[in-house]
């Protein structure tokens, strides 16, 4: 307002067209304090407390709501997730009708080192991963014979 004032005689703004503070002593519409304008509004004490911690009824309690509450958000966004999934396979089945549009090519699975192993070798990737593990997990060193061994390694001594 004081603004308005030192303005000259053309450029005065109306009364109405003024722009008005957000409170009566000028502050903001937020404040950025826990006391705005020197007055607590909520005790500070009772809400960032949780409860005696020697208290051990008071704290089960408080671990029962809190389990609660997290398997409440956890049912509700399951929830979503379901409503999607059966949206999804309506949508698909009016797509697709009775079968398949395109031809079974085979299944893979997806490495850790990201590579794609089929379906037919899986389980002789797996045990070839085995017995690597289990030769970086054991601390002894190497045979001196240069030629590899896996005795020990394999379930009846031969590979």
């Amino acid at each position: 307002m004081e603004d308005a004032a030192k303005l000259g005689p053309a450029e005065e703004v109306p009364e109405n067209q003024r722009i008005q503070p957000a409170t009566g002593r000028g502050g903001a519409l937020v404040e950025r304090t826990s006391t705005p304008g020197g007055l607590a509004l909520v005790s500070p004490y009772h809400t960032h407390r949780a409860g005696d911690p020697l208290d051990l009824v008071a704290l089960a309690e408080q671990v029962q709501k809190a389990d609660e509450f997290i398997r409440a958000n956890a049912t509700n966004k399951l929830m979503v997730i379901a409503e999607q999934i059966q949206h999804l396979q309506e949508q698909a089945r009016k797509e697709w009708g009775t079968g398949c549009p395109h031809d079974f090519l085979g299944a893979y699975k997806l490495q850790y080192d990201l590579s794609w192993t089929p379906y037919e070798d899986i389980e002789k990737h797996d045990a070839q991963i085995s017995i690597v593990n289990t030769l970086l997990s054991q601390p002894a060193a190497l045979p001196p014979n240069t030629e590899p061994t896996f005795l020990g390694l394999t379930e009846n001594g031969h590979s």
